[in-house]
């Protein structure tokens, strides 16, 4: 729910427009609007916290400064994700997990059962922020006259006095914003002249595009990280050491068994929803043919086309028109060294 100290107005309707036509728009998405799959925080602080994080995430603590941030999962003993996010570090003893609210109590809780001796704590930040993200052609050029100097390489993020940004994407100039309550009226208002403000939904697609899915309440604990690719997005450390689920997802890793990778699909009507079976043909369904696999997430691109990213089986993408991606998915991949 959006927070009442924010009036905003989003003069994009959902999944109405051709979202290709808004690729050189400079646009601003609201994140923790009210439309479905829209985003929360999770903070933990602490003197404790790092050390426990370490322990825990499939990221590496040590790659997460005030000036870095990274994609991540939480995964149970089984390697299964109960959640992925960005972690960002906001001081010395505290950070912020920027996760879909759907997923963010289960998060918490998944935490709260290994946290107990730790001089650390996790709460709901959600409603303490506002989280924005800004695209497209004039992206960078704004972040500069509003924040300062904009962060230039991707995950590189730079903190100010009236919030934190950044650089999720240098190429296709992308920006996450997370506005402290007190300023967020006052940046929002400012970000949003001459600029498409949309809700999340847009942004879910520029995500879809780069190829970075997301855990959501439907698909808690059915896949592993690489499935959604996390090992290409830096959201994998297979130097760290130990943490929970570290086991199996270092034996997918190093012994190429996974059959499975996250692709980018497409398809007519309305997108489907997370975790609904996938399959090699328009008429398997009727056909009872075996699904190939199962949708990660999808939106509606147009009002009868969508795009999305689907985890499929490596044999079955090669007979599918699958869409690229910035990165190439195949079925064993090296180590990615950090």
């Amino acid at each position: 729910m959006q927070a009442e100290w924010i009036n905003i107005s989003i003069n994009t309707p959902t999944n109405a427009n051709d979202f290709n036509q808004l690729s050189d728009a400079t646009v601003v998405s609201v994140l923790d609007d009210n439309a479905s799959n829209s985003y929360g925080l999770l903070e933990i602080a602490g003197i404790d916290s790092a050390k426990f994080l370490q322990g825990q995430l499939t990221c590496n603590m040590q790659d997460i400064t005030l000036q870095q941030s990274r994609l991540g999962a939480h995964c149970t003993h089984k390697g299964r994700m109960a959640a992925s996010f960005r972690l960002l570090q906001t001081s010395e003893n505290s950070y912020l997990f920027c996760i879909p609210k759907q997923t963010l109590s289960a998060l918490q809780k998944s935490l709260g059962k290994y946290i107990v001796f730790s001089k650390a704590k996790l709460r709901d930040a959600s409603e303490d922020y506002l989280q924005l993200g800004i695209s497209g052609s004039q992206a960078m050029q704004k972040i500069n006259a509003i924040f300062g100097k904009a962060p230039t390489s991707s995950q590189e993020q730079h903190q100010y006095e009236n919030g934190t940004v950044i650089c999720v994407d240098k190429d296709r100039l992308r920006f996450l914003c997370i506005i402290p309550a007190a300023h967020a009226q006052t940046i929002f208002d400012a970000l949003s002249t001459d600029a498409t403000i949309t809700d999340c939904h847009y942004w879910h697609w520029l995500n879809i595009r780069d190829g970075i899915g997301e855990v959501r309440e439907q698909t808690i604990e059915e896949f592993i990280p690489q499935m959604l690719n996390m090992q290409l997005l830096d959201g994998i450390s297979f130097t760290k050491g130990c943490y929970t689920g570290q086991e199996i997802v270092a034996r997918m890793q190093y012994r190429g068994t996974l059959k499975k990778g996250m692709y980018r699909i497409a398809g007519s009507g309305t997108a489907p929803l997370s975790n609904e079976p996938v399959f090699q043909n328009r008429q398997a369904q009727t056909n009872q043919e075996q699904a190939v696999g199962h949708l990660v997430m999808a939106e509606n691109i147009t009002a009868d086309q969508w795009e999305g990213l689907a985890v499929i089986t490596h044999e079955a993408a090669q007979h599918m028109n699958v869409l690229p991606l910035p990165y190439a998915v195949t079925p064993t991949e090296s180590p990615v060294q950090q």
